[in-house]
């Protein structure tokens, strides 16, 4: 039998956001603010953020820099069961009509979520949308 993954929740609303933001997390204590900044800059606002602790070595930072955000995420602690079973922690504690996947060492400009929502009400017949990548210089980059 697999442990139950721990779950905190910041202030939830009631009914179910649009989108939940889904973000592993693992030995990305020095990346995932500015990757959690990204989100929380978004111009479309219908969203929760789902971050899943993968059995992350540098749990004890990750905590201390998302203590900043817990009023406004749902945080699951879990054994490492990898990206995928990460995110398929994430997608069952989801509450959103949709799903949005960000990694904990990316982020997103402030329009993305108002884009591809915008995207999904112009043509109801689409299943997925994803987005083509935009490599910053890593010398910029925390740590």
């Amino acid at each position: 039998m697999k442990p139950t993954p721990t779950v905190l929740t910041g202030s939830r609303s009631k009914s179910a956001p649009t989108v939940s933001v889904i973000m592993p997390a693992y030995n990305s204590a020095s990346f995932i603010g500015q990757a959690l900044d990204s989100v929380f800059a978004q111009t479309y606002s219908d969203f929760e953020v789902v971050v899943v602790n993968d059995g992350s070595p540098d749990t004890a930072k990750l905590e201390d820099v998302l203590r900043q955000y817990l009023d406004g995420i749902v945080y699951i602690k879990q054994e490492n069961r990898r990206v995928g079973g990460a995110r398929n922690t994430g997608i069952r504690h989801a509450r959103g009509e949709y799903l949005a996947f960000l990694d904990s060492d990316d982020s997103w400009f402030p329009d993305c979520l108002a884009v591809q929502m915008r995207a999904f009400d112009e043509d109801p017949s689409l299943d997925m949308i994803f987005a083509d990548a935009f490599f910053d210089d890593a010398s910029s980059w925390p740590g």
